[in-house]
């Protein structure tokens, strides 16, 4: 006899949750209701259910005085989460990114809030397999990785911060907002510092990565859930330095070596 049961798409099954009896199939998918701490190829599956995207801001900037940009944009992410969808969000240890602050560990290199980012986008799509044509026509990529690629172009080419916290939320009133051209966690950080004229221990620049971690956070969210509906497409071309110039690089290597390095006011 034919079955006539619908294939189901890696996606559908994590954003979706099915309901499996021992030998049966999957009888329902949709973003009501999901598989909790579900195992595919020996890992864990990381349901997703779409994220409301303000929420997700506001976690991150009030966690980020105590846990810093990576932690943070993760907290961001995976604490609506633990509410909607439990395991396996409920015992992830959050603190395990806490070392990519400050450039990895104060090495200034990339923002902790990419690593944050990545690291849920990475959990969340690592069993969906579809690959999607990017905007140049380049060889099509994993959508976890064009997802990934996007949040980093945006935190490169945006001027941020851009949140605005609630009233009575903000410890320091934001004033400029810059571009940074770039993923690198002391470029992005000096240019601001120079526009705002302000030291880097200070709570200003304090306020300005809290926002900047609710600002990432939030485009995350707003992929994840555009992921989650099936109407994500890339708007960047992933690897496209790496293809362009024949080695992993950036475009911008005047703003160190050159006469353009930002100036630190000191401590």
């Amino acid at each position: 006899m034919k079955d006539e049961r619908k294939e189901i798409s890696r996606r559908d099954v994590l954003i979706g949750a099915g309901k499996v009896a021992a030998g049966a199939a999957i009888v329902s998918v949709g973003v009501a209701s999901f598989v909790s701490n579900g195992k595919a190829s020996g890992t864990t599956v990381y349901p997703y259910k779409k994220l409301d995207i303000d929420e997700v801001a506001r976690i991150a900037h009030e966690t980020y005085f105590t846990k810093f940009c990576a932690e943070t944009t993760l907290t961001g992410l995976f604490k609506p989460l633990t509410v909607s969808v439990g395991e396996p969000y409920t015992s992830f240890p959050l603190n395990s990114v806490f070392w990519a602050h400050g450039g990895l560990m104060g090495w200034g290199t990339a923002c902790g809030t990419l690593i944050g980012a990545g690291m849920a986008v990475g959990l969340i799509t690592a069993g969906d397999s579809t690959k999607v044509t990017t905007p140049g026509g380049r060889a099509p990529v994993a959508v976890g990785e064009a997802i990934i690629n996007d949040v980093i172009a945006f935190y490169a080419n945006e001027n941020l911060p851009q949140y605005k916290p609630a009233a009575g939320q903000a410890k320091y009133e934001v004033k400029n907002q810059s571009v940074s051209d770039t993923p690198i966690c002391h470029i992005s950080v000096g240019k601001w510092m120079e526009k705002e004229d302000v030291k880097f221990f200070g709570i200003e620049r304090k306020e300005r990565c809290a926002r900047l971690s609710a600002d990432i956070a939030m485009y995350t969210a707003k992929l994840l859930n555009e992921w989650a509906d099936g109407t994500y497409k890339p708007r960047n071309e992933p690897l496209a330095n790496a293809l362009d110039n024949q080695i992993t690089s950036q475009g911008n290597c005047g703003d160190c070596h050159g006469d353009n390095v930002p100036t630190a006011k000191g401590a």
